[in-house]
């Protein structure tokens, strides 16, 4: 496999076995662009563009109020809720904390929905114990 990648790797810039990383360069391509006429200026990013895939920012103090809420689940739920998050959004287990990484609209869409799913299945077992 690294033989493989060693190969076909430059264009990519995996260069596994080049200590001095000659063919890798820093630089990041640019995103995609949708044909616009040379005439017309170009646009910035619009607030809907990012509302409609959810990475606008919060707010600090609804960052506050999430994190207050998540810090309130009982242990076993807790830790259910952080091993999803780190899962659902890819946050690596070498980082110690999940907090920092609660910043923008989609991750408090998870969060609603995994709190709402928790309090549903806490009320089914309250049922349940009562019975």
């Amino acid at each position: 496999m690294k033989r493989a990648l060693m190969t076909f790797g430059n264009p990519f810039g995996l260069a596994l076995y080049d200590k001095q990383q000659r063919e890798v360069t820093n630089t990041v391509a640019p995103p995609p662009r949708s044909p616009v006429p040379s005439s017309a200026p170009s646009q910035p990013v619009q607030s809907t563009d990012l509302a409609e895939a959810g990475l606008e920012p919060l707010d600090p103090a609804t960052v506050q109020k999430l994190l207050a809420t998540v810090r309130c689940l009982p242990r076993p739920a807790l830790e259910g809720f952080t091993k999803a998050f780190r899962k659902r959004f890819q946050v690596p287990a070498e980082v110690p904390s999940i907090a920092d990484r609660i910043c923008q609209r989609r991750h408090h869409d998870w969060i609603e929905t995994f709190l709402v799913s928790h309090r549903e299945v806490r009320l089914t077992d309250q049922h349940q114990a009562a019975a």
